[in-house]
């Protein structure tokens, strides 16, 4: 069963459920949570992209990610770019909900695809990273404190 606002309310109300920051007024909809993206994002570092031409698991540059921040005038998302982005909240749902991710509308109108849709596990606890991709031929500006995903949460 998908939670309604009253359900996830009285849930964070009663402490079942923490998310943090959260400001009710703006992030609570009828049947989802709204999340922003953090100041944090991760790429490959630039010097080492001639050396990149090819991704594989073995491959010890997929455990040097750079972390950088987003400036007040946001970062340029470049056609054909991937990177990850840091949720701004911290979740904490009980064993028994599990959180669904959706991005906004405004995302994908944009070109911007998250890569990581679907759902995440029961009693999911930490910052959500979200996997990001502009599949636009325009470069694409996005800010820290954009709500770029909404989560619904499903009780079971």
């Amino acid at each position: 069963m998908i939670l309604k606002a009253k359900q996830i309310k009285e849930l964070i109300d009663i402490g079942s459920i923490d998310i943090d920051p959260f400001d009710e007024e703006l992030q609570l909809q009828p049947s989802s949570i709204d999340l922003r993206i953090s100041d944090r994002f991760y790429r490959f570092p630039k010097e080492l992209e001639p050396e990149l031409q090819i991704l594989d698991p073995k491959n010890p540059y997929l455990n040097i990610l750079e972390k950088d921040y987003i400036s007040d005038k946001g970062i340029v998302v470049e056609p054909k770019r991937f990177f990850l982005v840091d949720c701004m909240e911290y979740i904490s749902v009980p064993d028994n909900i599990a959180i669904f991710i959706q991005p906004k509308y405004r995302l994908t109108r944009l070109g911007l695809q998250l890569l990581n849709t679907g759902w995440m596990e029961h009693g999911f606890e930490g910052n959500i990273t979200l996997c990001l991709y502009n599949t636009n031929e325009f470069p694409i500006r996005i800010f820290a404190g954009m709500s770029l995903i909404h989560i619904f949460l499903e009780k079971s």
